[in-house]
């Protein structure tokens, strides 16, 4: 530990330096506010919700809106517009709208029911940073008894600009910001036993990283700095704890590989976790989630929710009840639910070395796993999108399978058998479709343990199948016993359809959001063909794994293949691939009407998300191989996880 200290210092001083330089050019570089009525929660006060009118989004206000840019370079002349209207109703008189900089009114106009574009010069003032922009409406009305809001006018778009194309600077507290959260994970870096220059390389990716969020939108000048600062100091602390916690059960120093794979894994965390909770991200249904969790908290745990026939089924809770006992830490609760499923992701992920490592002693490929997995487009639409208990679901079920394929051969402990029980159950009251999916992917490695195993698999077959029977039997148990209802409203429902009796269902929203857009239907058609659907299956494919990931995994599978072996790490490849292969040909065989046929692209999403480890194994397999055959397949592998890279960036980039 104490020779970790130079290092430590290094980095820690590398990031403090290289933080503040790239947040000052990527925010030099916009040269602008970037004031959108999305972003305006943080840092505003007298504005309504976001709303949609057609294509347009707006935010009423109140009479008065007040937009506060703290820190706000003022060394140069700023130009700040506004768009809005009126939007008086009949003979309503139209109101006088006044903007103001800094308290001092700039300019009064009469609104219309059209829009209309206005802009103010707030004038330089070095010696005081920040700037208040506020906008007060002369009159107000009240839509009605069903709406009993106080509205003054709608404004649709607003910002402000540095005129005459000076550069300005961030804020201070954004700047020392970028300096304490780079030189934090620095530290940590240097702290967990790696190299000098890897811990300094690592400081600076962090420093690059982090200011894209820390420079976009809003996200300067109010409290999203703060929360940078917290996270970093949160993710360092728990980086350390990790590594020598690691050390001590390993009892020794870690590879190199083990040391990056918990380095790689915390910083992929941190920096989900800076756009999940950047303010500029929609909430979307993790405030659905957060309701869901208050429930659980105040001891309501069995409850249903309508799916887009509206049918009501049980709702999962896993997630709900993993993530209770941390609300202690923090009120904010969606904030909670999206940590908790960034954290148990990257937990997840990181089993894939263990899985790799003992199965097949390439520590090289189990790092790459690691670090595929994370790329995974489809797991930044899931995450984005707030489907959190699926989510959370998919990342129990990794954990699940890994315990079923780290060593299989000491299942006969105690402790390993209950562990293994445990963590299959918790999966199976997680969300329905990890249930169907996980109980399936069980059964088939358990089968491939048995068959292709060998003698010294058998007995772990064993253990596996007993252990997924015993999941079943606690998960009814604990959960989904406790719905007759339900259940007999189904039947009933089934029977119905049967005998020609159902009446038609007026669909109802989707429960979850949608993850593909669904093409228009020909015209006249009430099933999309199936060659259509094939095509659909297969983009949609290539889109939710990265067609760099497939492309490796293609070459991966066949270099396992001309490798042999039926490890248990292969054999776990082939439970999930035959699993999703099933699923998405049966998904795709099953003809539906139209109106469902969003929720049968939702569902091939699902089997994917759940299964693609085994094409990240695969991609992990090719991309090594690729390295070390030749300079050729090294240059061609190289570009591939760059293209990786690049998808994976975009996607998260999308989130704020």
């Amino acid at each position: 530990m104490i020779r970790s200290i130079p290092r430590a210092v290094a980095a820690a001083l590398f990031g403090a330096l290289i933080g503040p330089m790239c947040l000052i050019g990527l925010y030099a570089s916009k040269q602008d506010a970037g004031l959108g009525i999305d972003r305006l929660t943080a840092i505003s006060s007298g504005f309504y919700a976001i709303e949609r009118d057609g294509r347009r989004h707006l935010v009423w206000m109140s009479r008065r809106g007040d937009i506060t840019l703290a820190g706000l370079d003022r060394r140069s002349p700023w130009s700040c517009s506004v768009r809005f209207r009126g939007a008086r109703p009949g003979t309503l008189p139209q109101p006088d709208v006044s903007v103001a900089v800094d308290g001092v009114v700039r300019g009064t106009w009469r609104a219309t029911n059209d829009f209309q574009d206005v802009s103010v010069t707030a004038p330089p003032r070095p010696q005081k940073p920040g700037l208040i922009l506020t906008i007060t409406s002369s009159t107000t009305f009240v839509p009605g008894a069903s709406d009993p809001r106080t509205l003054g006018v709608q404004v649709e778009d607003m910002g402000c600009r540095p005129v005459g194309g000076s550069v300005v600077l961030p804020p201070r507290h954004a700047s020392a910001s970028a300096a304490a959260g780079a030189a934090a994970l620095g530290a940590a870096l240097g702290l967990t036993g790696i190299t000098a220059g890897s811990a300094v390389l690592g400081a600076i990716l962090v420093a690059i990283a982090q200011a894209v969020p820390l420079s976009s939108g809003t996200a300067p000048y109010g409290d999203y700095p703060g929360t940078l600062v917290r996270l970093a100091l949160w993710m360092a602390l728990l980086l350390i704890v990790a590594s020598r916690g690691l050390e001590a059960i390993n009892r020794g120093a870690l590879r190199n590989t083990a040391r990056f794979v918990v380095a790689f894994s915390a910083g992929a965390v941190y920096l989900k976790l800076l756009a999940l909770l950047h303010p500029s991200k929609p909430v979307i249904d993790a405030l659905f989630h957060a309701h869901r969790l208050e429930w659980v908290l105040a001891g309501r745990y069995y409850f249903t929710q309508l799916s887009t026939s509206a049918t009501p089924f049980p709702y999962a809770i896993g997630l709900y009840l993993f993530a209770a006992p941390w609300s202690v830490l923090t009120h904010n609760h969606v904030a909670l639910l999206r940590i908790v499923a960034c954290a148990s992701e990257a937990v997840a992920g990181a089993l894939l070395y263990l899985v790799v490592v003992r199965a097949r002693g390439d520590r090289i490929m189990g790092a790459m796993a690691v670090a595929l997995f994370s790329m995974v487009p489809l797991s930044y639409v899931i995450v984005g999108n707030a489907n959190l208990t699926h989510a959370f679901g998919q990342s129990v079920a990794l954990a699940a399978i890994a315990a079923a394929a780290i060593s299989p051969a000491e299942l006969h402990r105690t402790w390993r058998f209950a562990v293994l029980v445990l963590v299959v159950t918790l999966a199976f009251i997680s969300h329905i479709s990890t249930l169907v999916l996980l109980l399936a992917t069980l059964t088939v490695l358990g089968v491939c343990y048995h068959f292709l195993g060998g003698p010294a698999l058998r007995a772990p077959a064993r253990l596996v199948g007993l252990a997924t029977a015993l999941a079943v039997v606690l998960s009814v148990v604990l959960y989904w016993g406790h719905f007759p209802d339900v259940y007999r409203g189904q039947l009933a429902r089934v029977r119905a359809v049967a005998t020609g009796a159902a009446q038609p269902v007026t669909p109802a929203k989707a429960a979850s959001p949608r993850v593909l857009p669904a093409p228009a239907p020909a015209l006249g058609k009430s099933m999309i063909p199936l060659r259509l659907r094939a095509l659909d299956a297969v983009s949609q494919t290539a889109t939710n794994i990265g067609w760099p990931i497939l492309i490796l995994a293609i070459v991966g599978a066949w270099r396992l293949w001309a490798a042999g072996g039926r490890d248990p790490m292969a054999l776990a490849v082939v439970a999930w691939t035959a699993v999703g292969a099933g699923f998405v040909v049966l998904s795709v065989l099953t003809a539906v009407d139209v109106r469902y046929q969003q929720d049968a692209w939702e569902f091939i999403a699902r089997v994917e998300h759940t299964t693609c480890p085994a094409a990240v194994i695969l991609a992990a397999a090719g991309a090594t191989w690729a390295w070390r055959k030749s300079i050729v397949t090294r240059l061609a592998s190289s570009a591939l996880l760059l293209a990786a890279i690049v998808i994976a960036v975009r996607a998260w980039i999308g989130w704020f």
